[in-house]
């Protein structure tokens, strides 16, 4: 390929493992990685999670586009860019370090757009890419049963922030990917009634919840949106959007007595409310049409099982079936072929 200046591009003959001038390491080839402070223990593993504090910077001008407090990130659950995950590769307990990647270890030629609701800011398309990261804990998946309730809500924190990045570019599979984990692994029962930490935990698990049916019913996936959705009303059986979508839900599947009940709490709670008095009509229409299309099955089955042939002509002389068994010199019956 040839440069804009018409010249051929000079291609560096690098080396994995090779150190620069500038002590940065290569990991392979666009990216690369410097070891600030030494951390404990063994490095992350695939689906090793990694509570991480980061900043991301532009390469070009030094723009910080990007800041990660106490943020959780799966080694291997593709939440980070490919250079991202390279450096997480290497981190330990502690570690401090900067990871550099070419843009196509980052975000290539599409880049990425801003977000007000996490705070960033955009990045360029082909814009190369310094992460500062600080490794605060490693844990691997597995335990996550014996986490604190207090390592419940961080790992929540962290997977909803996750969770919704996706869900605000429209990537369902990944959104309800976070979400689920988060319904999986979060327990609202462990904090004690009336704390903060109570009714943040109670909040995130709701409002992901939420968000994950509306991304599994994007996805078409109903039946998993009808256990998520049961998930979020046994936690707050009085959620309007939850019943909103539970209502929905049961519509798709044809479960009009669990569609009933839903509407029969939210119309008690908000009687005055456009959205469930529509929902409620729709359910009287599927009802109409359902009880039509049984009414039309059964009159066709009745029909079929209980319509009388027409007897045999008078003059048909009945043949009795023969009891006698064939003779040895019979000869066998032959199909007529025309």
């Amino acid at each position: 390929m040839m440069s804009s200046s018409g010249e051929e591009p000079v291609v560096e003959d690098v080396t994995e493992g090779e150190v620069d001038a500038e002590g940065f390491r290569t990991l392979m080839e666009g990216v690369k990685y410097k070891e600030i402070v030494a951390g404990s223990g063994p490095q992350a593993e695939y689906k090793q999670a990694v509570i991480a504090s980061w900043e991301g910077v532009l390469a070009a001008d030094g723009t910080v586009f990007e800041r990660g407090n106490r943020k959780m990130l799966r080694v291997g659950d593709g939440d980070a860019p490919p250079g991202l995950e390279l450096g997480l590769r290497q981190l330990q307990n502690g570690t401090k370090c900067i990871v550099r990647a070419s843009s196509r270890f980052a975000w290539g030629e599409t880049g990425r757009p801003a977000s007000d609701d996490e705070g960033t800011l955009a990045v360029p398309p082909d814009a190369d890419i310094e992460w500062r990261i600080e490794a605060h804990r490693l844990w691997y998946k597995e335990a996550d049963d014996a986490m604190t309730p207090q390592d419940q809500l961080v790992d929540a924190r962290n997977k909803k922030v996750l969770g919704n990045e996706h869900f605000h570019h429209e990537n369902w599979k990944k959104a309800a990917s976070n979400y689920q984990e988060i319904l999986k692994g979060l327990n609202v029962w462990n904090f004690d009634e009336g704390t903060d930490d109570r009714h943040e935990a109670e909040t995130i698990y709701v409002d992901c919840g939420n968000n994950v049916v509306f991304a599994l019913i994007k996805l078409d996936e109903w039946l998993k949106a009808e256990r998520a959705v049961c998930d979020v009303l046994t936690v707050a059986p009085a959620n309007k959007k939850a019943l909103y979508r539970a209502t929905q839900v049961a519509l798709h599947l044809s479960k009009w007595q669990e569609a009933h009940a839903a509407l029969t709490i939210a119309l008690d709670k908000w009687p005055n409310s456009k959205e469930f008095r529509d929902l409620y009509d729709t359910l009287r229409e599927h009802k109409r049409k359902y009880k039509e299309r049984k009414a039309k099955m059964s009159a066709k089955m009745s029909k079929e099982l209980f319509s009388v042939q027409d007897p045999p002509p008078a003059d048909a002389a009945a043949v009795p079936p023969s009891s006698s068994p064939p003779q040895d010199d019979a000869q066998p019956r032959r199909c007529s072929v025309q």
